[in-house]
């Protein structure tokens, strides 16, 4: 059984006990997002539309007998509508509801509402016996939440595994097709065009798969713990990551797009230039270098990039070992800032804080 036939049995089992067993025909069930205290639908039989979509948080003020219960954990039987401030009208003609809050673990999730025509209809015998089925429903919800969690989860490590399978030969194709139009530029346009052509459709497929992953795993079925820090400046930043070694090329995917950078790499220094020079209409906010590259030093390529542009956003790396060549010194000569170094094996904060500070300094003001 898949997850929504799931929720479908859940929803169907709640209105056969309300209904038939606890003879409530108006029943209105809302689950607690705790990251906007807002209380969404999940069930809504017999109340009115316009009701069943209002919006409503949990605040003891402003949002209904709903609201209050859910603010306060606290069950409320309202046994005259029309004189109580706190009701906000749920089924047309209602004279009186009971409230209940849904609560696991001590933590509230949800409430339990249903309404009746008639004045004074729930009895404190039947607040007992709704409580009651409340208890029991939070845990049957929280077993579907973690079933939903987990289906959202498995498509999210789904997604991101494509994703890595796909980023290094995607990188491969882009260094591949800017080798071959340097060939035929000033040579045959038409190559050219198509070529280039092939460069933006290989871009599109990180990103489509980027924003698949976005709309199957949504944020609020992934614990706070799986979830990267929101760092505004990085997303939608286009960074190159230069380096002979896969597997600093492969961290430099993996830990940048999770914060929404989109991540190119290159082998070499020759292979950067082409990279950076074949993308004039997007171009790179940060390049992440190695002092030590097949072909040329850090401090090298630090300069071919000038060639190419005014002031180059590169950050060089190294590990932590001598620098024969004294590429740091010589570009720290030539106004690389202090903070545009970083030190590998990468350490998370440090990566972060460092292209962040390289895309501060060289972004358009308003950007």
């Amino acid at each position: 059984m898949t997850v929504d036939e799931r929720v479908e049995l859940l929803k169907n089992n709640i209105l056969h006990y309300t209904q038939d067993l606890l003879n409530y025909n108006v029943v209105e069930i809302r689950l607690l997002d705790h990251a906007t205290n807002r209380l969404e639908p999940l069930l809504a039989e017999g109340i009115d539309l316009e009701a069943a979509r209002r919006t409503l948080y949990a605040e003891a003020h402003g949002n209904g007998v709903t609201g209050f219960v859910a603010a306060t954990a606290k069950s409320y039987l309202c046994e005259d509508t029309t004189r109580d401030p706190l009701y906000l009208d749920g089924l047309q003609g209602a004279r009186s509801s009971l409230t209940v809050p849904l609560v696991l673990n001590d933590e509230v999730i949800g409430t339990f509402n249903v309404e009746s025509p008639e004045n004074s209809a729930f009895t404190d015998a039947d607040l007992q016996l709704v409580e009651q089925f409340a208890r029991d429903l939070a845990l049957a919800l929280n077993t579907l939440e973690l079933l939903i969690a987990q289906q959202a989860n498995t498509a999210k490590r789904s997604v991101d595994a494509i994703h890595a399978a796909v980023a290094s030969p995607i990188d491969e194709i882009l260094n591949d097709t800017v080798n071959v139009i340097e060939h035929y530029i000033g040579h045959d346009p038409a190559v050219v065009r198509r070529l280039q052509s092939v460069l933006r459709h290989a871009r599109d497929i990180k990103q489509v798969i980027q924003q698949v992953g976005r709309e199957m795993a949504p944020a609020k079925a992934i614990p706070l713990s799986d979830e990267p820090e929101v760092r505004p400046l990085l997303v939608n930043r286009r960074i190159l990551v230069v380096d002979a070694d896969r597997a600093v090329r492969d961290d430099a995917h993996q830990l940048l797009e999770r914060y929404g950078c989109v991540v190119e790499t290159a082998h070499e220094g020759a292979e950067a230039v082409l990279m950076v020079r074949n993308c004039s209409d997007q171009p790179y906010d940060a390049v992440i270098a190695d002092i030590r590259l097949p072909d040329f030093s850090g401090y090298q390529l630090m300069l071919r990039l000038k060639e190419l542009m005014e002031q180059p956003p590169i950050v060089l790396m190294t590990g932590f070992g001598w620098d024969p060549g004294h590429s740091i010194v010589k570009a720290r000569q030539a106004g690389l800032p202090a903070y545009a170094i970083l030190y590998k094996p990468f350490r998370l904060e440090q990566l972060l804080e460092t292209v962040e500070k390289v895309i501060g300094q060289t972004q358009p003001a308003g950007a």
